[in-house]
């Protein structure tokens, strides 16, 4: 009888406990650290829109320009850790400014983030103007090392992917040029077009529109091997500097002590959406290649980078301004 009313009580009791929720149970909030319009934004819409559409779930796009990243980071670094708030961070963001900036950070990032999946890798590409003397890589390569006064780069930003691009093949080549750091990919592609800077180095996904209107001709991509989106645009290991190779990744990161169920749905959803072949095809159109894994090996490329950068760039100056 008492056996039958302890039974009765527990489940009495079961039936007035709150039901665990289910993750989502609200919007998640995707936050980009840089403007609409530029690569990572666009990439970041399609994982979006994609993620909706195969989970049911309401992601909605918040843009946080700033720092080359560090608004954005400090932001979700001090979001609640439910998975409800998340980042799309680029290596730049991530990895090099934290190491190049010369303001005290309000974050650590191997310590106040986790990580939740790995999305795509990219290259970079290297433009002149349609209209420029400069129609090859190697015709520029020359004479930058004759001339370092004679050529302007432009970059993204001081401490940006592009920069790196630029301070790595300056050594390598034994060249020298201008750096000229813009706010973004886009205003340096049009400063380009209007010949203020003789070439340009920024994300495949960022330059494909000039360079698919005309506006901008591709020179060199900065991976190992060719890029499926520009196959006819060489490598710059394949014009004499063998092992170059400078790529960016894009990778999932939330709060630090995000629950571990709630990284594995993210994760295993954004993988399932990158396996697709109309994602893959999406990717790839934009110079990009999608990464598969689980968080355990993203965070252990992610951590890996971070210490070969800031060996790297020890003899590299891409102090943020």
């Amino acid at each position: 009888m008492m056996t039958r009313f302890f039974a009765a009580a527990l489940l009495g009791l079961a039936a007035l406990a709150p039901a665990a929720q289910a993750f989502p149970d609200k919007p998640i909030r995707l936050v980009v650290p840089f403007s609409p319009g530029g690569g990572t934004d666009i990439l970041a819409r399609q994982v979006a829109e994609a993620l909706t559409k195969s989970e049911g779930w309401n992601v909605v796009v918040e843009n946080r320009p700033g720092g080359n990243g560090v608004i954005a980071l400090s932001a979700v670094a001090r979001a609640p850790a439910d998975g409800h708030q998340i980042i799309l961070a680029l290596r730049e963001n991530i990895v090099i400014a934290p190491l190049t900036s010369k303001d005290k950070l309000t974050f650590d990032p191997l310590k106040d983030f986790t990580s939740i999946a790995n999305v795509a890798e990219a290259p970079m590409v290297i433009a002149s103007a349609p209209a420029s003397k400069y129609d090859s890589m190697k015709k520029a390569l020359d004479t930058a090392k004759q001339d370092p006064q004679a050529l302007r780069f432009g970059t993204s930003g001081q401490g940006s992917m592009s920069h790196l691009l630029l301070a790595l093949l300056s050594k390598t080549a034994g060249a020298g040029m201008i750096h000229v750091p813009y706010k973004g990919s886009n205003p340096a592609l049009t400063d380009l077009v209007g010949g203020h800077v003789e070439l340009v180095g920024g994300s495949i996904a960022s330059a494909k529109a000039f360079i698919d209107s005309g506006r901008a001709r591709p020179l060199a991509v900065s991976s190992l091997q060719r890029v499926s989106a520009l196959p006819d645009v060489p490598t710059i290991a394949e014009l004499g500097y063998p092992g170059f190779n400078v790529v960016t990744w894009y990778g999932l990161f939330g709060p630090k002590d995000l629950p571990a169920d709630v990284v594995e749905t993210i994760n295993k959803a954004t993988n399932k959406i990158l396996a697709t072949p109309e994602m893959q095809r999406i990717l790839a159109e934009q110079g990009m290649q999608t990464q598969i894994g689980s968080p355990k090996v993203f965070d252990e490329m992610f951590r890996k980078d971070y210490a070969l950068l800031a060996e790297q760039m020890k003899d590299l100056d891409l102090s943020a301004q």
